[in-house]
């Protein structure tokens, strides 16, 4: 009788752990690699500091579904020459092969699914490594690998000179210029549409894009998906190796992405075909369900895990944006509690900064023209600030029209509020520009503006009211449009604020600007921002507007003809020139300054003189037929001038590689031929022979390294 009860017992035992711990009795002990590689060959065997070193490896252990970490948490542990240990993700990988970049794509799975590490490592010396799953060490799993030293400045974080703008961890500033450059929107067209843009972001010296993909959509083939089948499940692998391809040419053209993850209209207009809505199977039958309920949360924790284990190695992504404008969720579902949704940002900024070797910032956006202190200034876990606001014809509840017929008064209406309202934190304009009345790009006004006189005026008024960036603009299609002259306006804010030391830099109250707008007829809008600053400029002429910035030594100013804006540029308006003084304040009394007066659209200095201050601390500026605009710079004497320091360009290897893909094949000749006869004013992958022209000899260069891959 005993053996018939143990027996029985067993026999329960079994269907109980079969039953409710499948995983229990699928694996007891640690996985073993069946095959384990790394990279260590691209850079000669040591990898440069903050370099991608990526492990590859299989194990004998198959997973029901490799993207769910209660089933598969696999993790690479990294100690550092100095003791320091840190953890990164592993995640699934398909490899692809690409054909067709410039014209129509095709993808192809090369080999069979793998497993991969990537880490960067930040110390010079020698690292160790390890792997480990749910049940410890993974058998054949541990190293090391040197690092050496290299010129890479590193990750973007809050700076620690000045919390209103962001650094590289070696303390070098960023300063923000770029775009929105959202979805490719044809699926066989992903990593080309995204190379044209990349190429000019390099040429013109810009520097950021916001960069859009939609992970609760199903199907949404006009824009990137990591998940966009099964929630939690069967994830994207080909749209994410064609996102690690143009990572990788972002990192190569020294451009970061500010990567938003998700946006709020898959919530609204999509929600029919939403993974989370109960309809497809998901957990929520309302959209804000998403914020409380716990299977929508262990789902947005798996994708997050991913994103960061897949592309978490890169300095090229200066921050996670959880949602599009989440704020608008207000208007398209039933149960909103804002508090919820604050909530939700706190608990998964704190998630992904745990599973983030790395420690990229955190954000989200919102729309609605407002600055949202509740959850910027509130959560630590939001690393930065961030508003939206448009140019909308009639717009009724918030300023816009006709304020925005003025952009660089617009501009800096929006980001006083933000910078006032978001305190000891950068914060940034994450869209803005001309739209209709239907919320789409205003054609008429955006082919018309075909020097960027908007874009122009708007970038230069957003840096010179503290923005840890230009506003990123919408409207990346018109980029193209108009190329290269909207372009150019990057170059030239490129070059004037290189060297320039964010220590102590502070916003000067501006002089010709509209403080408080009426109310829009028909609507209302919120009381702005007081300004109580000392004044820091005056003016002889009402129309020379003046706006800066000032650190202990030295002051930097913008002056614009505030008649010559995009609304009478494209309305044929004739602007008279202005003449007048801009006197500048509060400088040290009887010091001597070097003054370098700029043109604000090449960017290049065009007169340096000496000027001192008089007893109350006070230069005139002297302007003389102004038509458009100008900057200047304010160097005290003794004190150090600021030093560009210039990267040289290098060429992709071997010559002809233009994509930097390691080889000279078609999507090069395809990459080449459509800006052949081109002029290239700065260095670029292109211009093989550094001419300034694509030209013939340049393709001559790359048929004859045909074939070519990199030693």
């Amino acid at each position: 009788m005993k053996q018939l009860l143990r027996g029985l017992f067993l026999l329960l035992f079994c269907i109980l752990t079969l039953g409710f711990f499948p995983h229990v009795v699928s694996r007891v002990y640690a996985a073993t690699t069946t095959s384990i590689s790394t990279n260590l060959s691209d850079y000669g065997g040591s990898v440069p500091q903050y370099k991608k070193f990526e492990l590859t490896f299989t194990l004998n252990t198959t997973y029901t579904n490799p993207f769910n970490p209660d089933e598969a948490q696999i993790d690479g542990h990294f100690t550092s020459p100095t003791g320091k240990t840190l953890t990164q993700p592993a995640f699934y990988y398909q490899n692809y092969t690409v054909s067709g970049i410039g014209s129509s794509e095709t993808y192809t799975k090369s080999g069979t699914p793998v497993w991969k590490i990537r880490f960067s490592p930040s110390e010079v010396g020698t690292y160790q490594y390890m792997i480990s799953d749910k049940t410890g060490t993974i058998t054949g799993a541990s190293g090391s690998f040197a690092v050496s030293s290299s010129v890479d400045p590193g990750f973007i974080q809050v700076s620690t000179k000045n919390g209103r703008y962001f650094e590289y961890t070696n303390g070098t500033p960023f300063i923000g210029l770029g775009l929105d450059i959202s979805w490719w929107q044809q699926e066989n067209q992903r990593i080309g549409f995204y190379q044209y843009y990349l190429n000019r972001m390099n040429e013109y010296k810009a520097n950021l894009a916001r960069v859009w993909m939609t992970n609760s959509g199903i199907n949404q083939t006009w824009i990137m998906s990591v998940q966009d089948k099964i929630l939690g499940a069967d994830y994207n692998l080909e749209e994410a190796w064609a996102f690690d391809y143009i990572l990788n040419q972002a990192e190569l053209k020294n451009v970061k992405f500010l990567l938003t993850i998700d946006d709020v209209n898959q919530y609204g207009s999509n929600w029919g075909d939403n993974l989370y809505n109960s309809s497809n199977g998901g957990p929520c039958s309302y959209p804000a369900c998403i914020f409380t309920n716990t299977t929508a949360k262990t789902n947005q924790r798996r994708l997050f895990r991913y994103l960061v284990a897949r592309y978490g190695y890169s300095p090229s992504i200066l921050s996670w944006e959880f949602f599009n404008e989440i704020n608008e969720m207000e208007w398209i579902t039933s149960n909103w509690n804002w508090q919820d949704a604050i909530n939700w940002h706190q608990e998964m900024g704190q998630y992904v900064k745990s599973v983030d070797a790395h420690k990229h910032m955190t954000n989200t956006s919102t729309g609605s023209f407002k600055t949202f202190p509740e959850l910027y200034n509130a959560l630590p876990e939001m690393s930065f600030g961030q508003i939206h606001f448009y140019y909308v014809p009639g717009w009724q509840w918030a300023i816009s029209d006709p304020a925005g017929q003025d952009m660089a008064n617009l501009v800096r209406y929006y980001s006083f509020e933000v910078y006032s309202s978001v305190t000891n934190k950068p914060s940034i304009i994450g869209e803005w520009g001309l739209v209709n009345s239907g919320w789409t790009d205003n054609t008429t006004y955006l082919n018309s503006d075909d020097k960027g006189v908007h874009l122009h005026n708007g970038s230069w008024a957003a840096l010179m009211s503290g923005m840890a960036s230009t506003g990123l603009s919408w409207h990346w299609g018109y980029h193209k449009t108009h190329d290269t002259k909207w372009w150019q306006h990057y170059l030239a804010l490129a070059n004037y604020f290189a060297g320039i030391d964010v220590t102590n830099l502070t916003v000067l109250k501006p002089v010709n600007v509209t403080f408080t707008f009426p109310a829009p007829s028909g609507g209302s809008a919120p009381a702005p921002s007081p300004d109580n600053r000392a004044a820091a400029f005056t003016s002889t002429n009402s129309k020379l507007r003046a706006m800066g910035l000032k650190n202990t030594n030295n002051e930097y100013i913008w002056i614009q003809n505030s008649d010559n804006t995009w609304w009478n540029y494209v309305h044929g308006t004739a602007v008279s020139n202005q003449s007048g003084t801009v006197s500048v304040l509060g400088l040290v009394s009887n010091a001597s300054y070097s003054v370098e007066w700029w043109d604000a659209y090449t960017g290049a200095i065009t007169k340096t003189e000496t000027l001192t201050a008089n007893s109350n601390g006070t230069i005139g500026l002297p302007i003389t037929n102004l038509s458009n605009d100008l900057a200047v710079k304010l160097i005290k004497s003794g004190s150090e001038v600021p030093t560009v320091t210039t990267v040289p360009f290098s060429h992709c290897l071997p010559l002809g590689d233009v994509n930097c893909s390691g080889k000279v094949d078609s999507n090069d000749v395809l990459s080449l031929l459509p800006i052949y006869g081109r002029l290239t004013p700065v260095p670029n992958q292109e211009d093989l022979d550094d001419s300034g022209k694509i030209n013939m000899i340049d393709l001559s260069i790359l048929l004859r390294n045909f074939g070519s891959v990199k030693p």
